[in-house]
């Protein structure tokens, strides 16, 4: 690469990265907030909001890469142009086609990273995270028993606890009541208890100190007490549901299950046919937008010297907001219930894309070729003449007649 294609490529990958973790870590720590009320409101355990939040990462990047790719293109083009280091690029023949030039080859590098994250890497991570949140909710990973609250555990045993220390997991002034078939039912009470569960969460451990037992016969006539100082038991927990199998959502299956589902089936066959459809040319656009950002950012990017424009950057993150919201949470919702073709509503969205980020591109290039030209006129010495007098006459040069 020549010296021009690496310091343009070091000018912008400076600040790519830059947005790039910032956008990345905001939207993290956004949603980590959420995640960790989730967790404690379901008495999960606190390392699962990490497994949850790295499953979230390859959903924050797709939407991060394309802002920072966006970002860090424009932020290095203006500080180019503001620094006139873009007059004395072009002044040496460097078109702006020429610089593009490593522009584009990052940008290729960009499309094929961002087609193997929607495309492949997405799907699994996004499964993942709802296998995690099935698992907090439906108790996989440990039982719930909230303090206070008489909880059934499965038909037959119902369970309370006064107080649970959260660090030990052990509790204070338990309840708990087994109901048999047969109509008989046991209560047993204690002043402390450890809870547990098996490593596979079929039975729940009990430990319990201080307390008393009664059993009831199924007619209720006879009562036999028992006091004790500890006292183990085990009860058997219903079976935990089993999480469903992948693909069920369209966002879920990689391009080539995609297309698979799309060759053998057809609208007729099957209610998921369009939003697969539309699935498959999102996955498509997402990646091809890559390459209309270089345009756009350098048309909201190039400014002139002495007319310096705060408003260009920030119609340049509008319209790419309004783009990928409008193909994302219209053209693709409205492709996938059938009421439009993709064709219309997705590849006619990224053609307006388009077409309006090569009119805003010419559009700058043309304002920044004539202030350079309005600039070299100013700058342009001017000679001025010398005001010379007349020759002296004959007359005047022998003087004058005494």
């Amino acid at each position: 690469m020549h010296l021009v294609d690496r310091y343009i490529l070091r000018t912008v990958i400076t600040p790519l990265l830059l947005a790039l973790s910032i956008a990345g870590m905001l939207l993290l720590l956004e949603h980590m907030l959420r995640l960790f009320d989730f967790v404690l409101a379901e008495q999960g355990p606190v390392d699962v909001v990490w497994q949850m939040l790295a499953n979230l990462v390859p959903h924050y990047l797709g939407l991060a890469l394309p802002l920072g790719t966006f970002l860090g293109i424009m932020l290095a083009f203006r500080n180019l142009s503001l620094s006139s280091e873009l007059d004395a690029l072009s002044s040496s023949g460097a078109s702006f086609g020429r610089l593009l030039r490593p522009i584009y080859v990052l940008v290729l590098f960009l499309i094929v990273l961002d087609f193997l994250l929607v495309s492949y890497i997405q799907p699994y991570s996004r499964y993942e995270y709802s296998q995690i949140r099935f698992n907090v909710t439906s108790g996989a990973l440990g039982i719930k028993v909230p303090a206070g609250e008489f909880v059934d555990i499965s038909d037959q045993v119902t369970i309370r606890l006064g107080a649970v220390n959260k660090d030990t997991r052990d509790a204070e002034n338990i309840f708990l009541e087994r109901r048999g078939l047969d109509g008989g039912r046991t209560t047993i009470t204690a002043r402390y208890g450890a809870i547990s569960t098996t490593p596979d969460i079929r039975s729940l451990l009990l430990k319990l100190e201080q307390g008393r037992q009664v059993i009831i016969d199924p007619l209720g006539e006879q009562i036999q007490a028992l006091n004790f100082d500890s006292f183990d038991l085990e009860i058997e927990l219903p079976a935990i549901g089993v999480f469903r199998e992948r693909g069920g959502d369209e966002r879920e299956a990689t391009f080539d299950e995609v297309v698979s589902f799309l060759s053998r089936e057809t609208r007729a066959s099957s209610p998921l046919y369009n939003k697969y459809r539309a699935g498959l040319h999102w996955r498509i656009i997402h990646p091809l937008s890559f390459l209309i950002m270089p345009i756009l950012a350098i048309a909201m990017g190039v400014s002139g010297r002495r007319q310096k424009s705060s408003i260009k950057p920030i119609v340049g993150i509008a319209i790419l907001i309004v783009y990928h919201e409008t193909l994302e949470e219209w053209g693709k919702v409205v492709a996938g219930n059938g009421e439009l073709s993709p064709y219309i509503s997705m590849w006619g969205v990224f053609a307006a894309f388009a077409v309006v980020s090569v009119l805003l591109y010419r559009g700058s290039i043309d304002r920044a070729r004539t202030a350079r030209v309005m600039t070299r006129r100013e700058t342009e010495t001017v000679r001025l003449a010398g005001a010379e007098g007349p020759a002296p006459s004959s007359e005047s040069a022998a003087g004058e007649p005494q």
